[in-house]
């Protein structure tokens, strides 16, 4: 399986040596000394801005370590050489995959090297794509993380965000790499999906290869760690066996101190005001569903990757053409003909990608805070002066935003910051019924409870929240109602005193599960 070969296969597969990266006086990693050995499966925890991302580019080859000395199997890696890297056997499956939109598939996975049949035919002088050999190299690799049925000339920027994960994960998995770098590999996935990509890492390691696991997923990273990492503040502060690597303990070492722990449950901040209707709602790959959120309910929904847990959000929303069914909204009539409508009228959504579907990442924070409230801090179309800056610094002082200054790009800002100023902008346009897809998708430990709090704290105020989740243990946490989809249909509707993980999942497979390349989303 290892086919990037090294003078030296009995040694680690890497070490770092004082290995430091600064930006002017400030160091965002400092690794004296840290070994990653083959076979060995390593998890690195931590908040963020904890260092992690730092030690993956540094390892990967796209960032430049201020100072130190990194060896991949022996040999010196050349500095900001990802080609280097790459060469050396490291390959990196990024959380936020480098993907290209417009590409098909087949073209993603094999891009940046030929096909199999080209060099087999011995004809890669005269061929640059050979897209027979593509297509079939491309459905061996995902049906070795496990997607069947996928059409591999679609093009990418048309599927779901799951399905792009695991095809990153088979880009990276393709590479046969030496060091396999799984940044929250998880995500976005269900647990059957994760249970794949977990058993790919055991694989991986099994056949003498090193992975470096990143999670947030403190379930997942003891289930699946042979030893674990702590970063606090670029340093590390724990090298944890197994058994050591308590969820108590990891928190302790991430945050410095103990976490602050509820009792799991929500408090009951339901009403008898229905805020939502719907009734036999059907859409391209969704229903018929029937479903009501009354003011203060915060109600989940769970279901494996392609039950169509997006797609009713988007559907409710009108970002997705309905095909049948009715809606109320507040006891009236609701059909948006666009996203725009559902937001006029009082529905917010926190999207499962925020980078692409909410953020404008090179633009200031305070821009991003106030996105959802421009006409109440303009005049006659014109923004007033001030007005959007006394709102963001509202919304970042309530929800607790960490930042140098407004003005930063909010693309500086980790993980947790940034998703905090999603939140808050929905929170500050006072919304009836807010939507919530992933809402914790690459946020670490400390950044959930926050979160988990803020709509703890809305729900009390009165809002209804509809929030679509691939973790089960935050639906268990945080919601009132929990609904399970399969095949786009509700399947159960489960209240507080049913909840287990055993019938949901038990729900969400009692029907044939949909293949990976059907239209229905996760």
């Amino acid at each position: 399986m290892i086919t990037n070969a090294s003078p030296n296969r009995t040694g680690p597969a890497v070490v770092l040596r004082a290995v430091q990266k600064s930006y002017g006086p400030v160091t965002v990693l400092d690794i004296p000394e840290l070994e990653l050995k083959r076979g060995q499966i390593t998890c690195v925890v931590g908040e963020n801005g904890a260092g992690k991302s730092t030690l993956m580019g540094v390892l990967s080859g796209t960032v430049s370590p201020t100072s130190g000395e990194i060896l991949i199997a022996g040999q010196a890696l050349q500095p900001g050489r990802p080609d280097h890297a790459k060469a050396l056997g490291v390959s990196m499956v990024a959380q936020e995959f480098p993907l290209v939109g417009g590409l098909s598939v087949a073209e993603n996975l094999l891009l940046g090297r030929h096909s199999r049949a080209a060099e087999q035919a011995g004809r890669l002088r005269r061929v640059l794509f050979d897209r027979s050999g593509t297509r079939q190299e491309a459905r061996e690799l995902l049906a070795d993380v496990g997607v069947d049925g996928i059409d591999v000339d679609r093009p990418v920027e048309q599927l779901p965000v799951p399905l792009r994960q695991m095809i990153e994960i088979a880009k990276g998995w393709g590479n046969r790499p030496l060091v396999l770098i799984l940044d929250e590999p998880t995500s976005s996935l269900g647990p059957v999906e994760a249970g794949k990509v977990l058993d790919l890492a055991r694989r991986h390691t099994a056949s003498g290869g090193a992975v470096l696991f990143i999670g947030h997923r403190l379930d997942e990273v003891r289930d699946i760690a042979d030893r674990v990492v702590v970063l606090r503040g670029g340093k590390l502060v724990a090298d944890l066996t197994p058994e050591q690597a308590t969820e108590e303990r990891m928190i302790r070492e991430m945050v410095g101190s103990e976490l602050a722990h509820s009792d799991g449950a929500p408090p009951d901040s339901r009403t008898d005001r229905t805020v939502l209707v719907v009734r036999s709602l059907t859409a391209d790959g969704l229903g018929p569903v029937d479903l009501e959120l009354t003011a203060g309910e915060i109600v989940g929904v769970a279901g494996l990757m392609g039950s169509g847990r997006s797609r009713l959000l988007h559907t409710i929303m009108g970002a997705q053409p309905r095909t049948g069914g009715e809606t109320e909204l507040n006891g009236r009539p609701f059909r948006p003909r666009h996203p725009a409508d559902a937001v006029a009228a009082g529905i917010g959504l926190v999207p499962e990608d925020r980078k692409e579907q909410s953020l404008l990442l090179q633009h200031p924070v305070r821009w991003n805070a106030t996105l959802a409230t421009l006409r109440r801090d303009s005049w006659r179309g014109i923004l007033t002066p001030g007005g959007d800056k006394e709102r963001s610094r509202r919304i970042v002082k309530d929800l607790g935003v960490r930042m140098h200054s407004q003005e930063q790009p909010i693309g500086d800002l980790s993980g947790g910051n940034q998703q905090k100023v999603v939140f808050g902008r929905w929170l500050h346009a006072d919304p009836d019924l807010l939507f919530l897809d992933e809402p914790t998708r690459g946020v670490d430990v400390g950044a959930k409870a926050e979160i988990y709090q803020l709509i703890d704290n809305a729900a009390q105020d009165g809002l209804a929240v509809l929030v679509a989740s691939s973790e089960l243990e935050e639906l268990l946490r945080m919601c009132h109602r929990i609904v399970v989809m399969a095949q786009g249909r509700i399947v159960a509707d489960l209240p507080r005193e049913q909840f287990s993980k055993e019938r949901i999942m038990t729900a969400a497979a009692g029907t044939q599960p949909l293949t990976a390349g059907s239209e229905a989303t996760a």
